[in-house]
C-alpha cells in the first residue's frame, strides 16, 4: 500500500525532513523536483525491496545512480549515507502508523518484519556508497591524468607556447603568475611512504602542489604564494632520503628551467639529500662541465694529496671556505688558533694558492666542492685518504 498509494507523500516527507536537516542538501544547486524524484526513486527502490516483487531496471539502478550523481556533483559522502539515515527513519514512521491503523503493533510477525525495513535502507545504502566511491575513483583518475598530462606539456614546452602554460594553469590550478619551487628526485619509488609524508604535509600546509613521474625522475611544483621558501623546504624533509634538488622561480612559464636547475643541484653532490639550487649553485655550475671541472679540481688538489696530514688539511681548508675565518673555524673545530693558521698556510704552500687572493679561494672552493661529485669521490678514493670522508658521502 505504501508503495502504490503514499509513495509520493512518502517522498515529500523525507525530502522536506533532509533539506530541514542536511544544510548540503539544501545548498544543492538543483531544482526541487529533481530532488524529490532522486528521493522516490530511492524510497521505492526500499519498498520494493521489502515487497519481494519483481524490481523493474530503472527502480533496481535507483541508488546506483543518485550515488554516481552525487560523486559527480562532489556532494559529501558523508551527507549522503545521513540522508539514507533519514530515509529508514520515514519509512519505520510510515509502517508503524499504518500497522496501529490496522492493530498489528502486537502481531509477533509485524514486529518481526520491521527488521526487513532496516535491511532494505541498509542495502540501499551500501549501493549507494559503492557507486559513489567507484565513480569517486574513476573521476580521481580521470582528473590525475588531465593533470598530468597537462604538467608534462608545461616541463616539456611551457618556456616556448603560451598556450601551454594557460591550460596547465587551469588544470592544475596554480597561478600563471605563481611563485613555485619546482622539485625533482631520482629514484623516489611511487609507493614510498616518505613520498606521501611529503605530500601529505604540503596539504597540510595548504601549499597547491603537483607531483608526477617523467622518466625515471619525480617532478614537482608548490605554488609557495607569500610565504618563504624556508617554509616549502621544511616540509619536504622527507624527500632528503633521495637525491633531490629544489629551484624558485616565478612563474609557471619558467617550469623547464627550474626543472634543468633543480637537475643541476642534484649533480652538485653525489650522495643523498635535499639540495636547494641556491645553496649548491658552485657545485651544480661546475657539474655543467664535469671534464673540465675535473682537470682544473684535480690540479690544485693534487699537491695536497702528496702531504702526510692531507686528511687535517683538507678538513681544515673546507671549515675555513665555509666559515671565513680562522677563530670561527678555531672554535668549530676545538683547534688552537695558530694550529689552524698554520694548517692554512701549508695549503697555501702546496697549492701555490693564496687563500686571501680572491681568484684563488674561487679556485680552492670549486675544487674543495668538486669533491663532494661523483668524480671527486672516485678521485679522492684513488689519491686520497679512505679514512676521510667528503662531504655529503
Amino acid at each position: 500500500m505504501l508503495l502504490t498509494e503514499r509513495l509520493e507523500d512518502l517522498a515529500v516527507t523525507a525530502q522536506v525532513r533532509l533539506d530541514r536537516h542536511e544544510r548540503a542538501y539544501a545548498d544543492m544547486p538543483v531544482h526541487g523536483e529533481v530532488k524529490l524524484a532522486g528521493m522516490r526513486r530511492t524510497l521505492e527502490r526500499a519498498l520494493v525491496r521489502l515487497a519481494g516483487g519483481p524490481v523493474p531496471p530503472e527502480v533496481a539502478r535507483a541508488t546506483a545512480d543518485v550515488g554516481r550523481q552525487r560523486a559527480e556533483q562532489g556532494f559529501p559522502l558523508p551527507a549522503l549515507v545521513r540522508s539514507f539515515q533519514l530515509d529508514l527513519r520515514t519509512l519505520w514512521e510510515a509502517i508503524i502508523e499504518e500497522g496501529r491503523r490496522r492493530g498489528l503493533t502486537n502481531d509477533p510477525g509485524f514486529l518481526d518484519g520491521l527488521l526487513l525495513v532496516w535491511e532494505a535502507t541498509d542495502a540501499n545504502s551500501a549501493e549507494v556508497v559503492e557507486a559513489y566511491q567507484r565513480t569517486e575513483h574513476e573521476l580521481t583518475s580521470h582528473r590525475f591524468e588531465v593533470r598530468s598530462r597537462a604538467f608534462e606539456r608545461l616541463v616539456l614546452d611551457g618556456e616556448r607556447d603560451s598556450a601551454v602554460v594557460a591550460d596547465a594553469s587551469v588544470k592544475l590550478g596554480i597561478p600563471a603568475d605563481a611563485p613555485l619551487i619546482v622539485v625533482v628526485a631520482e629514484g623516489v619509488p611511487t609507493s614510498d611512504k616518505a613520498l606521501s609524508d611529503g605530500r601529505g604535509a604540503l596539504q597540510h600546509a595548504n601549499f597547491p602542489y603537483h607531483f608526477g613521474y617523467i622518466g625515471d625522475e619525480l617532478l614537482g611544483i608548490i605554488n609557495r604564494g607569500r610565504r618563504s621558501p624556508h617554509e616549502v623546504h621544511q616540509l619536504l624533509e622527507p624527500f632528503s632520503a633521495w637525491r633531490c634538488g629544489t629551484a624558485d622561480i616565478d612563474s609557471l612559464a619558467d617550469t623547464p628551467s627550474g626543472v634543468r636547475l633543480a637537475r643541476a643541484a642534484i649533480r652538485s653532490i653525489a650522495g643523498p639529500g635535499l639540495r636547494p639550487i641556491r645553496s649548491h649553485w658552485i657545485g651544480a655550475i661546475m657539474s655543467g662541465n664535469e671534464e673540465l671541472t675535473g682537470v682544473m679540481a684535480s690540479e690544485v688538489l693534487s699537491p695536497l694529496l702528496q702531504l702526510r696530514d692531507r686528511e687535517s688539511l683538507i678538513e681544515t681548508l673546507r671549515s675555513y671556505l665555509a666559515l671565513g675565518s680562522i677563530s670561527a673555524v678555531a672554535d668549530e673545530t676545538y683547534r688552537h688558533r695558530n694550529t689552524v693558521r698554520n694548517r692554512l698556510q701549508a695549503v697555501e704552500n702546496a697549492t701555490g694558492l693564496s687563500l686571501s687572493v680572491p681568484a684563488d679561494s674561487a679556485l680552492l672552493t670549486m675544487a674543495i666542492a668538486w669533491l663532494n661529485s661523483t668524480q671527486g669521490k672516485v678521485f679522492w678514493r684513488q689519491y686520497g685518504s679512505p679514512h676521510l670522508r667528503p662531504e655529503g658521502s
